[in-house]
């Protein structure tokens, strides 16, 4: 079996983050992954600019998204967002609200 299929992460694919604010600095690593389409199952989810961030936007329910990392946790998936702000950044949304699209 290959480390990915037993959700082994291996060190030297993981990129790490960094955000939050000056005074509490963040930083989180994530694992790139095969570009994978999301459908969001909650009636609303918040899109954050970093895990447990600032929200970014939301996605209602049905919304479909297509997902290019996961953090290390396993607890959240990294997005390419149009930023509200301007211009495109990633964005994080937590992966229980979701689920595999066909």
């Amino acid at each position: 079996m290959s480390d990915m299929t037993e959700n082994k992460i291996n060190e030297e694919f993981l990129e790490t983050v960094a955000g939050g604010t000056e005074e509490h600095p963040v930083t989180y690593k994530v694992r790139p992954i095969k570009k994978t389409r999301i459908r969001v199952t909650a009636s609303s989810l918040h899109c954050r600019y970093y895990p447990d961030g600032p929200i970014a936007k939301d996605y209602e329910y049905g919304h479909i998204l297509y997902v290019d990392g996961i953090t290390a946790d396993g607890l959240w998936y990294r997005l390419l967002i149009y930023d509200p702000r301007g211009g495109t950044c990633y964005g994080y949304i937590y992966k229980q609200y979701t689920e595999l699209a066909e």
